[in-house]
């Protein structure tokens, strides 16, 4: 498969992750809400589900304009970084689902695609940059904890930002 290709696949993947969350979240953030102590509400505050959803629309259609609009055949560019970037947090994103599947003792919005799809095409795409050189070691592994932090800040920021839509 074309490079092109391969990296069309991370806003098509991504989609389909997004529509399994969208599918099964509102019963989820109805537990989640229920479940946090008001003394904690300031810093977990209640997601509703109108938010979740303006965040996870934004977060479906970010890969596709860059997917679109950049140049992915050329050697470092940064539609290229970016699209392995954004795997890179959907790689983050199984271990958060993981984390809350377990935490839920049982199934969270997300886990069945985070496991079956985003696990093993964000390693074969990161592998595979890495065998072609799509990009220096060093910019794969910057990579990984800017992944964390666009994953543990910027998404729950989005959310939040979110909410005042």
């Amino acid at each position: 498969m074309s490079r092109k290709a391969l990296l069309w696949l991370v806003p098509v993947f991504i989609t389909v992750h997004n529509l399994e969350e969208a599918l099964f979240m509102p019963a989820f953030l109805k537990t989640r809400n229920a479940s946090i102590p008001s003394n904690l509400q300031g810093l977990l505050p209640p997601i509703t589900y109108r938010q979740f959803l303006i965040a996870l629309i934004a977060m479906t259609a970010i890969p596709y304009a860059i997917a679109l609009l950049g140049n992915l055949e050329r050697e470092g560019s940064g539609s290229l970084y970016l699209l392995l970037g954004l795997q890179v947090v959907m790689l983050c994103n199984v271990l958060a689902h993981v984390v809350m599947a377990g935490v839920m003792g049982g199934y969270a919005p997300g886990v069945v695609t985070a496991l079956i799809i985003n696990l093993p095409f964000s390693v074969y795409l990161v592998r595979r940059a890495v065998k072609e050189r799509w990009a220096s070691r060093r910019v794969i592994v910057w990579l990984f904890p800017i992944g964390l932090i666009v994953h543990a800040v910027g998404l729950p920021s989005l959310m939040i930002l979110a909410g005042s839509f």
